[in-house]
């Protein structure tokens, strides 16, 4: 049995993310620095309801890559040029009009970035407007760790800024940060080149390290051997220094690798799974995906009606999902598919038309996800990975899905052999 629970903790990505946000359904919450700039009110009276921990991602590695902070136009957002300027403040750097490694040329210019990032997170959240201010019995909203800012290591040229501004960054803070470590798909598959990055990492000064791997999907993940080895290799040889570990972007596998070193996992709340790239993505609509607990992926809608539709609520609890969202409506005499599953028809501007979940189904299937991670990560902190592997595939075979329950064989194989 794991020594501690697996800390859990959900991102706030948009103004919509705030609705989900409530006690015991995780531990912590990390708000993006742009969302903070986005809407800092409503971020603010969010946090204050809900008396969580938080954190905040101060995303500099955003500037690495411009489209991130520029709108259709080609200008920067709004949100970004505030960001922009507070960590910019001081310098002569205007940070979005450039990518960031062509805009900065000294390492003063590093540290004092870190600097203001550390600044940043430590008194944005007191600049709140003065109506909220009047209202009584509030808490300081002081966040739970300080982070020091980070780029995509695409070569050891960004390592040692990375670990020049960890440095900057604890000295600022006076006291440990938390250090992002955002390591890109081929350096994460180079033997060698993984080496490198992890010698490059600090560990004095550093409370925490939050690890991020772009483009790595559950499904390859689970499909590549070497790719995962290496991703166990860097949260063991991290971990093995007595510094907690968490991955930015968790799913259930990596939950799984709690009891090989892994202390936190943060997940946000979009079910389908596209990697998390550092390149910012094209709009997209959503697609008619649901998250099934039974078999621990999503599957389109026709499939989950296929799986889920015939079954009572005892076999639903028992074969697809357990979660209070899923248990509530059957009490409430309907079915959770009824909600989940519910569609509409749009035309795109090509004149094909497409069908999209109803925002009711967003909501629905938000909530449901969000409870179906919680228990993933109570199931992981209370017994090994082998017992809870065990009872998933039992569950994947109940619903007669012979391939998702060797998925989780083989999940299960290879932490065997970690």
């Amino acid at each position: 049995m794991a020594r501690t629970p697996l800390h859990h903790i959900v991102r706030v990505r948009s103004s919509d993310d705030l609705t989900y946000i409530r006690k015991g359904l995780m531990d912590e919450v990390v708000v993006n620095a742009n969302q903070l700039e986005n809407s800092i009110q409503s971020t603010a009276a969010c946090l204050w309801r809900s008396d969580l921990p938080f954190s905040v991602d101060p995303v500099l590695w955003r500037f690495q890559v411009p489209a991130w902070s520029r709108n259709a136009k080609g200008d920067t957002k709004r949100n970004y040029q505030r960001l922009g300027q507070k960590y910019s403040k001081g310098t002569d750097l205007t940070l979005g009009s450039a990518p960031l490694l062509d805009a900065v040329s000294t390492d003063a210019q590093w540290r004092a970035l870190a600097a203001n990032v550390i600044a940043y997170q430590r008194d944005r959240l007191t600049d709140v407007p003065t109506q909220l201010e009047l209202l009584a019995d509030l808490r300081e909203l002081h966040p739970a760790r300080l982070m020091a800012p980070a780029l995509v290591a695409f070569s050891t040229m960004v390592d040692r800024i990375n670990r020049l501004m960890v440095e900057s960054a604890a000295a600022t803070a006076g006291k440990p940060v938390a250090a992002q470590i955002i390591v890109p798909f081929e350096r994460l598959i180079d033997g060698r080149e993984l080496r490198k990055v992890v010698s490059s990492i600090p560990i004095d000064g550093v409370s925490s390290y939050f690890i991020w791997t772009p483009k790595v999907t559950e499904e390859r993940l689970l499909a590549d051997h070497e790719l995962f080895i290496s991703l166990l290799r860097l949260i063991t040889s991290l971990a093995e220094r007595g510094v907690p570990v968490g991955h930015q972007y968790a799913n259930y596998s990596l939950f799984a690798l709690h009891e090989v070193g892994l202390a936190a996992a943060t997940h946000h709340l979009g079910w389908v799974d596209h990697g998390e790239p550092s390149e910012e993505q094209a709009f997209m609509i959503r697609s008619c995906q649901t998250y099934i607990p039974g078999v621990r992926h999503c599957v389109r809608y026709p499939e989950a009606s296929k799986l889920g539709r015939q079954l009572n609520a005892d076999e639903y609890r028992e074969r697809y999902c357990e979660c209070d969202f899923c248990t509530g409506v059957f009490k409430a005499g309907d079915h959770p598919l009824d909600w989940l599953l519910e569609s509409r028809t749009i035309t795109m501007k090509n004149g094909r038309e497409r069908l999209t979940p109803t925002s009711q189904a967003v909501g629905a299937n938000t909530w449901h996800y969000l409870l179906s991670r919680r228990l993933e990560v109570q199931a992981f902190s209370a017994s090994s990975p082998s017992d809870v592997i065990e009872r998933d595939i039992e569950r994947a075979s109940a619903l007669n899905r012979g391939g998702d329950a060797s998925r989780l064989e083989h999940l299960a194989t290879e932490l065997k052999s970690a």
